[in-house]
């Protein structure tokens, strides 16, 4: 009988495989600590000058708003004399482009300043503001298919199963009246190619489809305007979404935006992205014991009632399977910063603020067809009774002396009250607020005006968190880094051991100069509630639309 013979094993050279996993960390700091690549574009796209010899920078990108990028540069680089000569300029706009960890900030210049110190120092200062304005200065029409002289409908209505569809339909449609030039001189007026122009390699911004390997899965909406910019049309539903605008310029070397994409360079790529999850499944909070719980946010068949439902941990997503690979799946988010004395969160400033009143009042005029149905009952029956003496048409008249006494005065307002926000709250808590917006009771804009009240007082956990960079996660898009904008984050408060708060990534802020290496300052949850001067100022604005829209203006 012979005696098996065991297989060779391949032997594992340990210090060739440390060697690699130094080399590999090594590689991951320099390119972590490497300066982000900047770019100065004319205002037609073309390629002026890659930015060497900035003095400091400060680029801030915002979730959902328009953010800044401040560079400083000498005074006598040659690109500070391009962007100060504008006379000589073939464009008077510029364009800058930054790229750092696969993140891509792009915006139109704002303001150039040439900076003279009282101490002899000179430079050139050089704002822009990030491409998201555009949304401000694009207008939903009541129909982008018909002049402006004539717009039937009165109002512009996109009813989708799934709101991000109809977010971007009317986003693409208004795009159309502005680059085809249907009933507006295009910008030059002697070239054939510019009228009726419905080839999209000519324009300046298109609007990504929606892909098979990207399902939407946003909840129900509509979208109404009436020549409202699209950052006002759509405001309230991205936010309701949780969805998070991401206009992407096209540069050579990119892939296609989408398969067989034909667009210019330069072009803004305007898309939608789901970088939250809270309708298919994601995580809320959760223990260090425990782990993130698996939840979702269930909207009631009111409209209105959220609550969060915790359902079974989904099996882990293939891209936590992949050695090597970054980046955080919303489904089951994976970056968590704790706190503690050997920790990578460097500053950090946390706020919490519980729930306010638990019921909201809205209304003011009735619903339609209650006025109408009470005084064509007054009418019919005072001329029934009328005939009777002879007097048949004195129906009218009754119902002229009634009208002060009944009018607005049945169903024209209505109350919700949150019951389990006051059980959360306990016995002793507010109890109403009025819904701004909510005019006309029982109609789709009391429900949404009653939900956007509810929301706006509903709990909230701030932490702004200055965090080491790759100390272990990193910040980056598409492959280089774990979390970026939008993307759903835990992280944990020495103060508050053994719970772990979820929440988006609200604002990122990549900061530099000669002698600091770029650094990311996170901001994780709400923002700073902005200035009541400028909230007041909005809520006129709102106003002054409404009187503009029934004609009054």
């Amino acid at each position: 009988m012979s005696t098996p013979v065991a297989e060779p094993v391949d032997l594992i050279d340990f210090d060739a495989e440390f060697e690699g996993l130094v080399q590999q960390l090594k590689d991951e700091a320099e390119a972590r600590l490497a300066p982000p690549e900047m770019s100065i574009y004319d205002g037609d796209a073309n390629l002026r000058a890659i930015i060497r010899n900035e003095i400091s920078a400060n680029i801030a990108w915002l979730h959902n708003e328009v953010g800044t990028a401040v560079i400083d540069l000498p005074v006598d680089y040659y690109l500070a004399e391009w962007l100060i000569d504008v006379d000589n300029r073939e464009t008077t706009q510029a364009i800058l482009r930054v790229d750092k960890d696969g993140a891509r900030w792009t915006g139109l210049l704002e303001e150039i300043q040439i900076h003279h110190t009282d101490n002899g120092t000179r430079f050139v200062r050089a704002i822009f503001k990030h491409d998201l304005q555009h949304l401000h200065h694009i207008f939903a029409w009541s129909n982008p298919f018909l002049p402006a002289e004539l717009q039937l409908p009165r109002l512009w209505m996109c009813f989708s199963q799934h709101i991000r569809w109809a977010i971007k339909t009317t986003m693409l449609v208004n795009i159309m009246r502005l680059e085809s030039s249907l009933w507006m001189l295009p910008d030059d007026p002697l070239d054939p190619a510019g009228w009726f122009n419905f080839n999209q390699s000519t324009w300046t911004m298109v609007v990504k489809p929606d892909l098979p390997d990207n399902p939407d899965r946003s909840p129900a909406g509509v979208i109404h305007s009436r020549f409202k910019s699209m950052y006002e049309a759509t405001k309230r539903a991205v936010q309701d979404a949780q969805l998070t605008w991401e206009p992407r310029r096209y540069f050579p070397g990119d892939p296609e935006p989408w398969p067989g994409a034909q667009i210019a360079y330069g072009t803004i790529v305007w898309d939608l992205v789901d970088n939250s999850a809270f309708t298919t499944g994601t995580s809320f909070g959760g223990t260090l014991f425990d782990g993130l719980w698996h939840e979702l946010v269930n909207i009631g068949g009111d409209g209105k009632t959220e609550t969060t439902e915790t359902v079974p941990d989904p099996n882990m997503p293939d891209l936590y399977k992949t050695a090597g690979a970054l980046g955080s799946d919303p489904s089951v988010p994976a970056v968590v910063w704790r706190d503690g004395e050997h920790s990578a969160i460097q500053a950090s400033m946390f706020s919490h603020r519980p729930a306010g009143p638990v019921g909201v009042v809205g209304g003011g005029h009735s619903a339609p067809g209650i006025n109408e149905g009470i005084s064509a009952t007054i009418i019919s029956l005072a001329g029934f009774l009328g005939s009777m003496i002879g007097q048949s048409q004195i129906g009218p008249a009754i119902d002229a002396v009634l009208r002060p006494i009944y009018m607005d005065t049945v169903g024209a307002f209505g109350k919700w009250k949150n019951i389990i926000r006051a059980q959360r709250l306990g016995k002793h808590h507010l109890h109403e607020r009025w819904a701004d917006g909510a005019d006309r009771a029982y109609t789709l804009s009391w429900v949404l005006a009653m939900r956007t009240a509810m929301f706006a007082t509903r709990e909230t956990t701030r932490c702004t968190i200055t965090v080491a960079d790759g100390a272990p996660w990193r910040i980056g898009q598409r492959g280089f880094g774990h979390c970026f904008l939008g993307t759903r984050v835990g992280f944990t408060i020495r103060e508050l051991p053994g719970r772990i708060f979820v929440e988006q990534i609200s604002e990122l802020r990549l900061a530099w100069d000669r002698k600091t290496a770029p650094l990311w300052k996170i901001q994780i949850g709400q923002r700073e509630p902005e200035d009541p001067v400028l909230k007041a100022f909005e809520i006129l604005q709102d106003f002054l639309g409404m009187l503009r829209d029934l004609g009054v203006l």
